[in-house]
């Protein structure tokens, strides 16, 4: 009889990581009220987030984009001096390899994968502190500067076996440090780093989007008053068939591509509704984007 193997791939967050990466702050589902006690109150916002509107420039220093050069991937980020080879390459992406390591890059998009070939030894007692140390020196060396540094979460991954219908004990996979990219304290949607480290320490994996900034064309803050805010979340939430519920509001800035390859951020809103918890599903928290008429 042939055996049927199951793995599983579990990520554990500390508490203070359970409101999730992107989305904002996290809002308590116990918290939410029935569809029908929202109509009667219409939309309520939590504003704390966006009382204080954004003042400051882009800062002096930024990641160069020498830093997705050949030189800079291979000596500072992966911090390896093997030589490499180009094995593939499809437009501004090219993969490369060296006796103990993958790397994938693509300046136009700003992303990177690295890999190594070297499996991470046994596991061994690691200091999550010192691992997200270390990972974020890393970064550093490769020349994201701490003014770009905004979130960062040290979490664990694990995988699971199943096998003929025995489930086995969780293993650990990896050390994972998520770092978010902000400016002036203000998340980045979408770009980020995530550098994982095996069960003993080794440095196993990097998966990172972070395109370089365009140092003019960002329109980085807004006239409008709190007050303006709300009435246009309010506005576009409607559009989108809401009517009624708790609404949290928070800053953030949009990536967009110029014509010169580099990329130029847009302030905007974030609306975020709770997951509304059924009898037979969940509903995931609902997103949605506020135009705030951003100026430089």
């Amino acid at each position: 009889m042939k055996s049927h193997l199951l793995i599983r791939f579990l990520t554990v967050l500390p508490l203070a990581a359970a409101s999730g990466c992107d989305s904002g702050a996290f809002m308590d589902p116990a918290a939410v009220t029935t569809q029908s006690a929202r109509a009667t109150v219409g939309f309520i916002f939590d504003s704390t987030a966006i009382a204080t509107p954004p003042t400051g420039g882009l800062p002096t220093t930024l990641l160069p984009s020498t830093a997705f050069g050949d030189a800079a991937l291979q000596g500072s980020l992966v911090g390896t001096t093997e030589p490499f080879t180009q094995t593939g390459a499809l437009g501004s992406r090219a993969e490369l390899e060296s006796q103990s390591w993958k790397l994938e890059r693509d300046p136009s998009e700003g992303q990177v994968l690295v890999l190594s070939k070297v499996a991470s030894g046994p596991r061994t007692p690691q200091e999550p502190a010192l691992l997200q140390r270390n990972a974020l020196a890393r970064l550093q060396r490769w020349g994201i500067p701490t003014a770009e540094l905004g979130e960062v979460r040290q979490v664990k991954s694990f995988t699971q076996r199943e096998e003929n219908g025995v489930v086995a004990a969780p293993t650990l996979h990896r050390h994972k440090t998520f770092v978010l990219r902000a400016i002036n304290g203000i998340h980045v949607e979408g770009h980020r780093a995530v550098v994982s480290h095996g069960p003993d320490g080794s440095f196993q994996r990097a998966l990172i989007s972070w395109p370089a900034l365009a140092r003019s064309g960002h329109l980085l803050r807004t006239r409008l008053t709190t007050a303006q805010i709300e009435q246009r979340a309010r506005e576009a939430l409607q559009a989108e068939g809401e009517t009624a519920g708790d609404v949290h509001l928070s800053w953030k800035y949009v990536p967009t591509q110029l014509s010169t390859g580099e990329w130029a951020l847009t302030l905007q809103v974030s609306a975020e509704m709770p997951p509304v918890t059924g009898t037979t599903s969940t509903e995931e928290p609902r997103v949605i984007d506020v135009d705030v008429s951003a100026i430089p």
